[in-house]
């Protein structure tokens, strides 16, 4: 069953960076009315008793049940705060702004695949109040309040899409690494885009570098996401190195101009830029966080030891509190155009 829910909250203006550490309020608490348009909340949202809005707790996290299996991350206050975390960091990384592809001044229709927590979604809104911008996800947690603007669906972007189509401009972030068929994905997109419209994916890629030979071999990092990489293709059927493909793909099913930007975010305060010391630092908290939820339920379901786990998981923070390793992630930026005719 497949429901779309629209909730309000407060400007976006009011989230700063620093709050961005902080958790969010327990949604299940909140009360599922809306200010701007209280019949949506109450007829649609309010009536949704179904597995959509029901979670499971397992290995001491949560997890939503809608689709269940097929994401194998939580959706707890953890997650939540690693998710908001993400959006800090890629904000920072492009000194405020929250797209590279060259959407114009009005776009119409806008739409974020894997919206998560909603923030850029809901920032997007607020700087294109004309337009109409749609999140969507598998877990309801998003936040109550939203601009009028902005609604959010509770769906799997896999599937066929129900929402609306005629999109100018369709975003994904750090969500083709666990779709089990991203070029399907984007696919789908390229249906139900106008002509001349944009899609943008920003990726993260799951590759230690480094340009000074201090990352040896077996950095734990590396071993971590070699671990990582074995679950998600041979367990879930994920492709986490989709996003190195992502620019021929994106040819193949039709798109132009396509382009690309790499950009190396270090891990750590190692750096002597300013600016990159901060990148580092929310990358190291954002892997940091990432540590536990892959040894909750991938990694036990897929077999991994517990105590092996355990000790990979150990050496990673003590690795990642280190400054000496001058180690970096490489985050890719693909933009596209539909053709205009």
């Amino acid at each position: 069953m497949r429901n779309f829910f629209k909730l309000g909250r407060q400007s976006s203006e009011d989230l700063e960076a620093p709050q961005f550490l902080a958790l969010p309020p327990d949604f299940d608490d909140m009360a599922s009315t809306s200010d701007y348009e209280p019949s949506i909340g109450e007829s649609v949202f309010c009536s949704v008793t179904s597995s959509i809005n029901e979670s499971v707790w397992e290995y001491g996290r949560r997890y939503q049940v809608f689709r269940y299996g097929r994401y194998p991350l939580p959706n707890d206050d953890e997650e939540v705060n690693r998710e908001i975390l993400k959006h800090v960091m890629f904000k920072e990384l492009l000194h405020g702004q929250l797209h590279l592809a060259p959407i114009g001044k009005n776009p119409q229709k806008i739409i974020d695949l894997g919206t998560g927590t909603g923030e850029w979604a809901i920032e997007v809104g607020d700087n294109f109040p004309s337009a109409r911008v749609i999140g969507v996800d598998l877990s309801r947690i998003q936040p109550v309040w939203l601009p009028p603007n902005v609604e959010f669906y509770v769906d799997d972007i896999e599937d066929e899409w129900i929402h609306s189509s005629d999109f100018d401009y369709v975003h994904l972030r750090v969500v083709c690494s666990t779709l089990r068929d991203p070029k399907k994905v984007l696919a789908t997109a390229y249906r139900n885009m106008n002509p001349g419209g944009w899609i943008e994916l920003q990726e993260i890629n799951p590759v230690v570098k480094c340009d000074d030979g201090t990352v040896p071999p077996d950095y734990p990092l590396t071993r971590f996401y070699e671990q990582m990489r074995t679950v998600f293709e041979e367990h879930y059927g994920f492709d986490p190195d989709f996003v190195e493909r992502a620019p021929s793909q994106l040819e193949e099913l039709g798109f132009v101009n396509v382009q690309l930007r790499v950009f190396h975010v270090p891990i750590g305060e190692w750096p002597k830029d300013k600016h990159l010391r901060t990148l580092g630092a929310y990358l190291r908290e954002i892997l940091a966080e990432t540590l536990p939820a892959m040894a909750a339920k991938p990694f036990h379901e897929s077999g991994i030891d517990d105590a092996d786990a355990k000790e990979l998981l150990q050496d990673v923070r003590d690795a990642l509190r280190e400054r000496r390793f001058h180690a970096y992630l490489p985050i890719h930026f693909v933009w596209a155009q539909k053709p205009a005719t």
